[in-house]
């Protein structure tokens, strides 16, 4: 079980979860730190973004926001809770920022497979310890570069 220890209901919840363990005299319990996902990740998941911008006509916050996070990804981005003015319940979707090292992996791949079975290519790459990419194979790391350059031009004015 996650808990973001900056959300109250979180922090309560946590807070139970070791009374209780600690009240059934568990011996031995795992408490783990996953640190937040990397910039080379990041940088990784906003270029396959633009990528699928450029592909299917739309944003790159639109791609990251329905494609990646709501279609390819909705169990790890989106939730409802209860609004505390209206009392009501609203869809709520999670950040970026807020992925561990090893969700932001699941969420690449899951990412990578959507769009794969709805029809688009998108280079594959693993992001190595030490920060450094690597590509499934050249087509796909020529894919990844050229779309980089492609993304990074800036258009002419008129």
């Amino acid at each position: 079980m996650n808990y973001d220890l900056s959300v109250k209901e979180d922090r309560r919840k946590f807070i139970l979860r070791a009374n209780s363990l600690l009240k059934n005299k568990r011996n031995n319990v795992a408490l783990q730190d996953e640190s937040s996902r990397t910039l080379n990740q990041n940088s990784y998941i906003h270029v396959l973004c633009r990528i699928m911008a450029l592909e299917t006509g739309v944003t790159e916050d639109y791609a990251k926001q329905v494609y990646f996070k709501r279609f390819a990804n909705s169990n790890l981005f989106i939730h409802t809770t209860k609004d505390a003015v209206t009392n009501k319940m609203i869809v709520v979707s999670k950040s970026i920022a807020e992925l561990s090292i090893t969700e932001m992996r699941k969420a690449i791949d899951n990412f990578l497979k959507w769009a794969a079975e709805n029809g688009y290519y998108l280079p594959e790459a693993t992001i190595k310890d030490d920060g450094s990419m690597d590509f499934k194979s050249d087509k796909d790391k020529q894919s990844y570069h050229a779309a980089i350059i492609q993304t990074s031009r800036v258009p002419e004015l008129n």
